[in-house]
């Protein structure tokens, strides 16, 4: 409902403009550069058209809007091929930020965000703010290393740590460059520590050459590992008017390997010098890349974006804690999982009921360092309301309306077979009865998938508790990522 009246107030908005006539023109900024375009037809509904084909009659794409296009980094829709968009989202409190997501799944299905494993992770998605001195990312969520937000210091502050450009940065500039403090190695705050710096740099380029042929005025950034052009590696991310983000290379330095990757190569041939580039003294070579600016209609009419989710961090507050499982060391600091005996040693403030075995899943939660882990569960006997459960804090907000959801799998499922658990909030009331209950079964398989739903506070609930039941005997299943957020 927030998504349609706010449709609504910005249809009326662009209307006024229209009957007023003409206004003196703004200078574009790194704002305009972060969300993708779409057509618009003569009568002012959106077409799946690429935005480069309709100069004259595009707008942004809006909060909460189907996505008509998707932009892929292969001239054909092919298995093997990335999806990239860059939609904005509006949190609970107003603001709006921008996610650029990232799948392998074909476009008429709806892909699975594996937030961990090997051989999970085919989506992940990067979440863009502009609240701060800089549009900057806030975190990112891979196969690679699982749930990293970038806190720029120890009081847990998302903004203007992964710098892009500065906010009020008027195109065309020239070359500029800061400095941040981050880290994006402890995902839970607090505590962090260990934080580093890196060197950004950013320049405008007019008329820059795509891997499609297509010739499109850019922003270009480049993000290094260490505060010098001298560092052991480099990504790099490209903006454009039409698509939002547009192109992403990695490189390292050649003290870290000894040439280009050639399939990277073969993706980004253009502008990428063969996968060899200088910057300082060092010598880098591409590892990595995709090019967004091969564009094909989303199946169905258009491709919903809350079929992705997004960490509430991001978008409002979790009323659940140690939702990731974080590992830490004897001492209780956040470390990456399995180093210098590092590992997942606390379970609250998680409750059990019956015979329900737990445990960790003490490898960190994807392929590279992570500090995430999860928490493994089954049950030895029949199903008879044995669950896995987390009460909230006394409820001290003024929504009414609340996603839940968790990420869960079943890890030793196998031939497609599913096993049952279900997802339930219950509400309860002040004497610890329950007054409502929302519930979502769940099928679940070898991979990681979302199991979520909604629901409406009860006027007498003053604490919700997360519970999820096992519906099946001996079957491991393992849990991440829960969630109660407005």
């Amino acid at each position: 409902m927030r998504w349609a009246i706010f449709n609504a107030a910005w249809v009326g908005f662009i209307s006024a403009l229209i009957l007023a006539g003409p206004s003196p023109a703004r200078a574009d900024t790194i704002r305009d550069y972060l969300v993708q375009q779409v057509c618009l037809d003569a009568a002012g509904a959106v077409t799946s058209e690429d935005p480069v084909s309709c100069p004259g009659r595009t707008r942004k794409l809006l909060p909460g809007e189907m996505l008509p296009y998707h932009k892929w980094d292969m001239p054909q829709q092919s298995n093997l091929a990335q999806i990239s968009d860059s939609y904005p989202i509006q949190t609970a409190y107003g603001q709006e930020r921008v996610v650029s997501s990232f799948y392998f799944t074909r476009d008429d299905q709806i892909p699975y965000f594996a937030p961990g494993g090997p051989n999970d992770g085919v989506s992940a998605y990067d979440l863009g703010v502009t609240e701060g001195a800089y549009a900057s990312f806030a975190g990112t969520y891979d196969q690679g290393g699982g749930w990293q937000p970038f806190w720029r210091n120890a009081q847990c502050s998302l903004l203007d740590s992964w710098i892009v450009a500065p906010i009020g940065l008027q195109i065309p500039f020239g070359q500029g460059q800061a400095t941040t403090t981050l880290t994006a190695s402890f995902p839970q705050c607090p505590t962090v520590d260990r934080f580093s710096q890196s060197m950004t740099r950013w320049n405008y380029y007019p008329n820059y050459l795509y891997q499609s042929g297509k010739r499109l005025n850019t922003i270009k950034s480049w993000h290094f590992s260490q505060n010098s052009s001298n560092s052991d590696a480099i990504e790099v991310f490209m903006f454009t008017k039409e698509y939002g983000k547009t192109k992403w290379e990695a490189w390292q330095s050649s003290d870290k390997v000894s040439g280009p990757n050639p399939v990277a190569v073969e993706r980004c041939g253009v502008g990428t010098d063969n996968g060899v580039a200088h910057y300082g003294n060092t010598t880098y070579y591409l590892v990595d890349c995709h090019d967004w600016t091969f564009i094909f209609p989303a199946a169905n009419g258009g491709w919903n974006p809350a079929n992705f989710h997004i960490d509430p961090l991001y978008t409002s507050e979790n009323l659940l804690t140690n939702t990731h499982m974080r590992c830490t060391d004897s001492s209780g600091r956040t470390r990456i999982c399995g180093q210098s005996g590092s590992q997942c040693r606390v379970m609250a403030p998680w409750s059990r009921i019956g015979d329900l075995n737990w445990g960790f899943n003490q490898n960190p939660q994807a392929p590279r360092e992570s500090a995430n882990c999860a928490v493994l569960f089954s049950i030895p006997s029949q199903p008879s309301g044995q669950s896995i459960y987390q009460d909230t804090a006394p409820l001290n907000t003024p929504f009414q309306t609340f996603s839940y959801g968790a990420a869960i799998k079943a890890p030793y499922a196998s031939g497609g077979n599913t096993y049952p658990v279900t997802v339930v909030v219950h509400q309860i009331d002040g004497s610890g009865n329950v007054v409502s209950t929302a519930a979502t079964p769940a099928q679940v398989g070898q991979r990681y998938r979302f199991f979520q739903g909604v629901f409406t506070r009860h006027p007498d609930a003053q604490t919700f508790r997360f519970e999820v039941y096992v519906g099946v005997i001996h079957t491991e299943f393992q849990m991440t990522d829960a969630w109660i957020a407005p």
